[in-house]
């Protein structure tokens, strides 16, 4: 007898450009079955009606670039959208993971933040192609925005330092301010 094949995961993926969407189409074929939205009412309608796994989201839609977070035709709004909702319907057999997936990464945050604070798995995964990878190949010394908790118990997103991994504010080497400091001082 014949196995039978498990259903792929379902990820509903939200982005504006074709060179994005056509990555995304030959990076995910055969690992999700694949549903592509390109406009926040399209992304809220399919949210709306069927139940995903993986929720990938762009903030910057419409042709911009550093689109305003308060923009109803950001990605900004989806977020607000299920926060306003309280998350996910309760009849959702498993809560979807939510991938922020823009490389703009003050709204990546914001979306990320806003999405812990009701429960919802969220995590900044930035969709790289090969010719974006301008500074080395990132891939291997990146590492992914966490959300921490500080002694406030208030949720603070930040990225771990690939010199001394503390959480704080990194510059394009993925280094905090200390560490930076420290290597100046030391090639001067």
């Amino acid at each position: 007898m014949p196995e039978i094949e498990k259903p792929l995961p379902k990820m509903l993926f939200l982005d504006d450009r074709t060179k994005r969407i056509e990555s995304a189409m030959k990076k995910y074929a055969g690992k999700y079955d694949l549903t592509i939205v390109t406009n926040v009412k399209e992304c809220l309608r399919y949210l709306c009606r069927r139940e995903f796994d993986i929720v990938s989201l762009d903030h910057d839609l419409d042709g911009d670039d550093f689109q305003d977070p308060d923009d109803e035709t950001s990605g900004m709004e989806v977020v607000r959208y299920i926060v306003k909702c309280g998350g996910f319907p309760p009849s959702q057999i498993v809560v979807p993971e939510v991938w922020i997936h823009s490389s703009n990464l003050l709204a990546a945050n914001l979306m990320v933040i806003e999405l812990l604070k009701v429960g919802i798995p969220a995590y900044f995964r930035r969709f790289e192609y090969g010719d974006e990878i301008k500074f080395g190949d990132l891939e291997s010394s990146y590492i992914p925005i966490m959300a921490i908790e500080d002694k406030w118990q208030t949720a603070v997103i930040g990225m771990m330092c690939k010199s001394c991994g503390n959480y704080d504010q990194l510059d394009n080497n993925y280094q905090c301010h200390n560490c930076y400091k420290r290597e100046m001082v030391q090639c001067a």
